[in-house]
Parts: structure tokens; C-alpha cells; sequence
């Protein structure tokens, strides 16, 4: 009779409330086990209890065998870091292999690889990484960075990610807060099977281990560059065939107009400092106008490149990096070259426009004219090297070095032939200019047949724009000179120069959108 009374006396939220108490879920079984481990965290497993020794360092360790897919990763990861909405410090990818009969495929996390010789921190122009002398996790310093992005290009592994919002690169830096108090960075607690844990490996062993590209992950880009310190495991026998479900996918990548302004306006500009001071000029107009186009040139490609930081009013730090970044040598170099070359516009200016100069300007005008010529040469070498140091095949040291200078060649015999068109001549330059062209031509058609990516994007995706390229190349590098050699004239020399900037600007555009982009595996759809 008493029970009767009892749940009388209860509602029926009261009776729902109760039963829910006693119902075994695993989020209470979750609080259960904390409550007996006396503050222990069940996740305390899956980090280290103690900093690194010397030659040591933090590293990831992915169970393969372990992970679903599920992203769980991914959502902690951008929910505890607060990133942008389309912005990912860390991403699930798919590999395949196996035969018809026996298919396999192979979800991964991946994240930042904390490498030991970590290719965004050497070529960083202001210092904006740095790795931690005692954990080893390289971290970016958020208010150093210009957001030049070079370190996006330099890292294989599509890590650093551009906030166009904020105007700088950012990344994955491992929880480096949670660790050093004892916390699990985010993807460690959120993985629901436990695949993804952080462990102390020996920078000598991963240095060893990177020299056999298959000791990292199938699918992914060759470890000896960086030395990635990701540790992925499996019990499986995996297929000797593994590759990135996506690794056909064609994707052109970033245009970067004013990188491509930068490299083709400037080499073009210095070009025609080179053909000045080569050249013999019977009277000053046309060799001031001959420089004050090159020199005009010039500068407007050293303009696009403050157009493509994210914090342009930071310019100045670029300087910094210059013991290991070609990025900050090619600054350096350029303003040299800017300095030199405004100095020999003023020397032909002063002689030009004063008829009893008190200094005779044609004593020094051609030794500075050689000094900017040459320092135009090192400041294209250091642009060479800022992309070849990304170590991609369409941007190898042969080809790179060959379009480069080749568009010094052409962009100064262009200006050259208008130029001397001024004074009756030209036809020369003219000759040199189909000769220069077509050289430079045949080796963009090589480089392009060598890299399967680029010869695929050019005959798919990219097929107008190689077109219009080739099209423009074979207009300005041979018909419009030979047209001039017969027909000499002003007008007809400076739609050369049109047409050659044109050529040469279409020729940057493909160089940066068909180069073969490496990265870790990513899913089949993009």
C-alpha cells in the first residue's frame, strides 16, 4: 500500500527523470570511468607524459587500421581552433589499390607533419615559423606573417592555408597549449576510435627513415624533402599498388596575377637595361626612351608584387629572411635593381635634356648601365631559385632558368627594336628576336611534354589558355618581326612590344596554373 501511495506522489516527469538515471549509455559509462579514475583522462594514453629528450620531438601517430573516416578530426579541429568556414587544419583522404577481384581502399587523417627539416620555416622571407627547441612542433607566428604565401608553395603537403580574411597563412600547430598542460590536442580526444594519437620519435631515425620513400605513406609526396615526422601504422597487408583516389584529377592551380606580373613586367624590364647596355645608340633620344620603357616596365612588376601580400603595409620585413629565403634575396636584388636602374634613367635623362651638362654624363651612364644590366641577370637568378626550391617537376632548374632568362632575351630585343626604331633601325634586333623566340618556345613545348600533370591540364582544362599562348608566341616571336624586318616602322614596332608583353604574360600565366601541385591523398570528389 505504501509504494501505491508513493508513485502517487510522483509525476510522470518525475518517473522519466528516474528511469533515464539508471539507463547504461555510453556517455554515461564515459563519466562513470572518470569519476573512478579520480581525474585521470581516458585520453592521458594517447599523449606523451613527458617533454621530449635532446633529438627528440612530439610527433603524430595515425592507426590506419583504426580510422573510419569519419572526420571527427576535422570538425574538432575547426570548432577548438575557430577557424574561418571553408578553412581546414587538418583533412580526411581516400587511397585505392588492390586488384579487380580483391579491390582496398584506405581512409587517412592528415594534418601537419611537424617535419624535421620543415620546408615552410626555411623558406619564409620574415622568420613567421619557428621550431620549438623542445617539442619539435613547428609553429607559425601569426603576427610576423607578410602573407606572401610562399611557404604554401614550398610545403608538398598543401599544410599552410591562406586567410584571405585575415591575410595570412595559418596552421596546424599540434594543440601545442592543451599539450603543455597535459591535454590531448583536438583531433586526439575527438577520434571516437582512438586512431590518431601523439607520440616522442628521434629526428635522426625519421632523417634515416625518409631516405626510403616508401617508409611514409603511399600516395603522398616523397619524404626526403622535409623529413615528416607522421607516423602512419597498420597490422594489414597493404596493397602494393596504393595510390590517392584523386591522383588523376586534373586541377589547374592558383593564376597569382601579380606574381605573374611581377616575374613577367620585371624580366622584360630588365631586358631591356641588358639590350641598352649592349647596344650602340647614334642618338640620346632613343636610348632614353629605350630606357625609360624598360624602365617603366620594370617597375610596374615590381608593383604587382605588393599586390599579392596579404599585409602589404608589412612589406618591409621581407628583407628578413635572407640566410635561407630566395624570396628575401630576390627582394634584396630588386631593389638593387630598382636603385641602379633609376640611376641610369637619370644619367640618359641629364644628357639628354641639357645641352651643356656641367658633368659629362657619357662617362658614367654605360659603366651603370653594365652594374644594372648585371644585377638584373643575379635578381632573375634569385627568381629562378624562389621556384625551384619548391622542388616541383614543371618548375625544375632547366626549364624555370630558360623561360626566365628567355624572357629577358625577347622582352629586351622587343624594346630594343622599338627603341632603335626611333633612330631608322631595328632590323637586328628584330632577327635576334625570331631567334630568341623560337628557342625559348622549344623549350616550353619540352618542359611541358615531360610532366604528365601539365601536358594532361594543357590538353584539357587549360587548352584555350595553351592555345592563346602558343598563338601569341608564334605572332610576336616570328610573323610581326619578320613583318618589321620588310616593313620598318614606329607603329609597327610598338605593337611588337605589345604583343611580345602579351606572349610572355600568357606564358607566366600557364607556367603557374599547370604546375603539377603535390599533396596528401584527398577524397575521389573535389
Amino acid at each position: 500500500m505504501g509504494d501505491i501511495i508513493e508513485l502517487k506522489d510522483k509525476t510522470l516527469i518525475d518517473m522519466l527523470l528516474e528511469e533515464q538515471k539508471q539507463i547504461d549509455t555510453p556517455v554515461g559509462r564515459f563519466a562513470d570511468e572518470a569519476e573512478e579514475k579520480a581525474g585521470d583522462l581516458p585520453y592521458q594514453g594517447l599523449i606523451p607524459l613527458s617533454a621530449p629528450k635532446p633529438g627528440e620531438q612530439f610527433a603524430f601517430e595515425v592507426n590506419l587500421d583504426k580510422c573510419s573516416g569519419c572526420k571527427g578530426c576535422v570538425t574538432a579541429c575547426h570548432s577548438l581552433n575557430g577557424l574561418d568556414e571553408n578553412e581546414t587544419w587538418r583533412d580526411v583522404g581516400l587511397l585505392v589499390g588492390g586488384t579487380e577481384s580483391h579491390p582496398f581502399q584506405q581512409t587517412v587523417t592528415t594534418a601537419c607533419h611537424h617535419c624535421v627539416d620543415p620546408a615552410c620555416l626555411n623558406g619564409c622571407p620574415v622568420n613567421a615559423y619557428e621550431k620549438d627547441p623542445i617539442s619539435g612542433i613547428v609553429l607559425h607566428l601569426d603576427d610576423q606573417c607578410i602573407g606572401c604565401q610562399y611557404c604554401v608553395l614550398k610545403c608538398p603537403y598543401d599544410v599552410p592555408k591562406y586567410s584571405s580574411k585575415r591575410g595570412i597563412v595559418r596552421k596546424c600547430d599540434m594543440c601545442h597549449s592543451r599539450l603543455s598542460v597535459g591535454e590531448a590536442p583536438a583531433c586526439v580526444q575527438a577520434c571516437p576510435h582512438e586512431a590518431i594519437k601523439i607520440t616522442t620519435v628521434s629526428q635522426e631515425e625519421r632523417q634515416e627513415a625518409s631516405k626510403d620513400k616508401a617508409s611514409f605513406l603511399p600516395g603522398s609526396p616523397e619524404p626526403d624533402y622535409t623529413v615528416p615526422t607522421t607516423r602512419y601504422i597498420s597490422d594489414k597487408n597493404l596493397p602494393s599498388n596504393f595510390e590517392a583516389a584523386d591522383k588523376h584529377v586534373l586541377r589547374p592551380q592558383h593564376t597569382h596575377w601579380p606574381l605573374v606580373g611581377l616575374l613577367a613586367l620585371s624580366q622584360i624590364g630588365i631586358g631591356g637595361f641588358v639590350v641598352a647596355a649592349t647596344s650602340s645608340f647614334h642618338n640620346l633620344v632613343s636610348q632614353f626612351w629605350g630606357l625609360a620603357i624598360s624602365w617603366a616596365i620594370m617597375h610596374a612588376g615590381l608593383t604587382c608584387s605588393v599586390l599579392h601580400l596579404g599585409q602589404p603595409l608589412k612589406a618591409w620585413r621581407i628583407f628578413l629572411g635572407f640566410r635561407k629565403s630566395w624570396l628575401s634575396r630576390e627582394a634584396i636584388a630588386l631593389t638593387g635593381v630598382s636603385g641602379l636602374a633609376s640611376a641610369s634613367l637619370g644619367l640618359s635623362a641629364y644628357g639628354l635634356w641639357f645641352n651643356e651638362p656641367i658633368i659629362d654624363t657619357s662617362l658614367f651612364l654605360k659603366p651603370t648601365l653594365i652594374t644594372t644590366a648585371l644585377f638584373g641577370l643575379i635578381g632573375v637568378l634569385t627568381s629562378v631559385y624562389i621556384y625551384v626550391d619548391t622542388q616541383r617537376l614543371f618548375w625544375k632548374l632547366s626549364s624555370t632558368a630558360s623561360k626566365f632568362y628567355g624572357s629577358v632575351a625577347v622582352g629586351g630585343l622587343a624594346i630594343g627594336t622599338f627603341a632603335q626604331s626611333l633612330q631608322g633601325g631595328g632590323k637586328l634586333t628584330a632577327v635576334l628576336l625570331i631567334a630568341a623566340s623560337a628557342i625559348k618556345l622549344a623549350v616550353e613545348l619540352k618542359a611541358r611534354s615531360q610532366n604528365a600533370t601539365t601536358l594532361a591540364l594543357s590538353k584539357g582544362p587549360l587548352k584555350p589558355l595553351w592555345k592563346a599562348r602558343l598563338g601569341l608566341a608564334i605572332a610576336s616571336g616570328i610573323l610581326l618581326p619578320i613583318l618589321f624586318f620588310f616593313l620598318p616602322s614606329l607603329l609597327l614596332s610598338a605593337l611588337l612590344l605589345i604583343a611580345v608583353t602579351s606572349s610572355e604574360v600568357a606564358e607566366r600565366v600557364f607556367y603557374f596554373k599547370a604546375v603539377d601541385s603535390p599533396k596528401m591523398p584527398g577524397s575521389i570528389t573535389i
